[in-house]
């Protein structure tokens, strides 16, 4: 072979891989930042509250509404729910919590839906006590549990930072499928509570 045509040959071929390598710099340019997303994840994409390992599913237990209907723990499946106890009238920090909650529902947009918030009344007796609560918060379903059934109920919500049963005010996340699933304190930052539902939401084809 005339040794013009190799060093044509030669020359067409380093074009090639030159051209080859731009192509693979520019790719790694345009997806160095979707690569690195999907390998990093920050602390400030972690979930804000207390995640309850393996999800617990919870047992059914028959509540009263303040009309005094009985309405079981299983009718209330199908959406997330944000579960707090009331064990006496609702004062101050129980209206806060409520208002709280009341406003990450809202917060979700079309998803607002998909979520409600349940306060149980830990003795039917104080149902009456949370009627300022129904007032200001309509859409916030309010239920009284008698002091035989208690003790099954509280004790589902039992976990590392403790149950209601022992005195601590905290706010839990059920699923559509009935699961515990996470717990906060009752004073987390509104907006913990916003970012963790809402990205739920958004990953979760239930409820």
């Amino acid at each position: 072979m005339a040794e013009p045509e190799q060093k044509a040959r030669k020359g067409v071929s380093q074009n090639q891989n030159r051209k080859r390598l731009l192509l693979i710099a520019l790719l790694a340019i345009f997806l160095s930042p979707v690569i690195g997303a999907w390998l990093w994840t920050p602390d400030s994409f972690r979930n804000r509250g207390e995640l309850i390992e393996p999800p617990r599913p919870l047992v059914s237990v028959p509540m009263v509404s303040p009309d005094g209907a009985l309405v079981e723990l299983k009718a209330l499946l199908g959406k997330w729910t944000f579960v707090y106890f009331i064990s006496g009238a609702c004062e101050s920090e129980c209206l806060r919590t409520a208002d709280a909650l009341t406003r990450v529902r809202l917060s979700q947009g079309k998803n607002a839906r998909r979520l409600r918030v349940l306060a149980i009344v830990l003795s039917p007796a104080q149902l009456s006590a949370a009627s300022q609560l129904r007032l200001d918060m309509p859409e916030t379903i309010v239920l009284g549990v008698s002091a035989e059934e208690r003790q099954q109920l509280v004790s589902q919500f039992a976990h590392a930072s403790g149950a209601p049963a022992e005195g601590e005010s905290r706010i839990y996340l059920v699923d559509p499928l009935g699961n515990l699933m996470m717990s906060y304190p009752a004073d987390t930052d509104p907006s913990d509570l916003r970012k963790d539902i809402g990205r739920l939401l958004r990953a979760s084809r239930i409820g």
